[in-house]
Parts: structure tokens; sequence; C-alpha cells
């Protein structure tokens, strides 16, 4: 998308408040720069007014509202990402009387004090994230390569190439042997573009077909 055009549809974004009206932009945006994988425009928009980063090439749920990931999320390169995944970067407190918002978010108008900090996420690259996980805290830090499986809640942090699955997610076991994935990290294969990367991925397409 040419520079000028882009400015305009972020300025537009700030502008518009209305959902309907935002999600209309988006979708202009990420049609006209060939896909939510290789816009960069939608990524700014994410990161200006959502405070989310999602890598390039990552599939992620770009038909819904931005906020199925909670501010602070940052999700890596070639990663796969379900429509029904959520990732959360704070809790509701639990030494009050209720979790309801009005006992402690001071935005609301009843209570003093600050706001709630919403914690960090980091999400690696080439990440799969299957269908129906949450991400929940105190997680702060998914391993590159990981696979995390359908319907699984992630309450803790995940080591690169693991494969994790259940409530509360395990590690059930690992993509490749150990020196392997020392050598997948230390090559930062994510910073190529996809025509430099190698044919052969080590990934098999029927595994990772039921994440979807």
């Amino acid at each position: 998308m040419k520079g000028l055009l882009a400015s305009s549809l972020i300025v537009a974004y700030r502008t518009f408040r209305s959902e309907t009206i935002r999600t209309r932009i988006r979708r202009l945006i990420i049609r006209v720069e060939g896909g939510p994988e290789y816009s960069p425009t939608i990524r700014e928009v994410l990161r200006r007014y959502y405070h989310v980063e999602i890598g390039l090439y990552t599939k992620w749920p770009h038909r819904l509202k931005p906020a199925v990931f909670h501010r602070g999320t940052s999700i890596g390169r070639y990663c796969f990402v379900a429509d029904t995944v959520r990732t959360f970067t704070r809790n509701h407190p639990m030494d009050l009387k209720s979790t309801h918002g009005f006992f402690y978010n001071p935005q609301l108008g009843l209570v003093k004090g600050k706001p709630m900090l919403f914690n960090r996420l980091n999400i690696g690259h080439g990440v799969t994230v299957g269908h129906n996980s949450i991400i929940l805290p105190p997680t702060t830090e998914i391993g590159h390569g990981a696979i995390i499986a359908p319907g699984s809640v992630v309450c803790s942090n995940i080591p690169p190439y693991s494969l994790v699955s259940g409530f509360p997610a395990r590690v059930t076991g690992y993509r490749f042997a150990k020196e392997k994935i020392v050598e997948l990290i230390d090559s930062r294969w994510w910073d190529c573009a996809p025509s430099e990367l190698s044919s052969d991925s080590g990934l098999g397409t029927t595994e990772l077909s039921a994440m979807s």
C-alpha cells in the first residue's frame, strides 16, 4: 500500500470509534495489502491502538475484534493462531469480596487508585496455537516452534519446540532432539523471507491439519 494511503487509513482508524467502521477499515487494509499475513499497515494499527504486536507471515484471527488478544500480547513470525484462540495478560484480583470491576477498576467510578496493569505475553516465532486454546497469566513466554494442542489452557511458560496439551497444559514431548532445537534457534530462520526458507521444514501437514 502506498505510504499516503496507509497513513490516511491509520488516521481514519483513530478518528472513527465505531467498531463497524473500524472493521471495514481493517478489511480494506488487508485486502489492498495482499492478506493478513503480509500487511504492514494492519500491524501498525494493532500496535498503535491495541498494544498488540503480530509478526509477518503469521495467520491470526483477523476477522474478529482485535480484543481477542489482551494488550501486551506479542506474536512472532510464521505462527498459526486459530480463530478461537484467546490470550489474557491480566487476571481479576482474588483478594476482594468480588471479582467484579466495580471493586477494583477506578475507571468505573466507584473506587480510587490506579487501574490494573497488563503484563506482557511473548509468543515466539513458528508457534502453532490450536482451536479453542486459551493462554492465561502468569504465562509470559511461549517458546519458538512450540505446538499447543486444541483445547489447551496454558497457565505457565512453554519451552521452545515443545508439544503441550491439557488443562492445565503440560509438556508431552518435543518436536526435535535438544541439539536440533538449539541449532534451529541459533539459525534465526524466522528472519528469512518465505522464498529464502528451505522446503525441508520438518513439519508434516497431516499433524498440523487438526489445529485449524
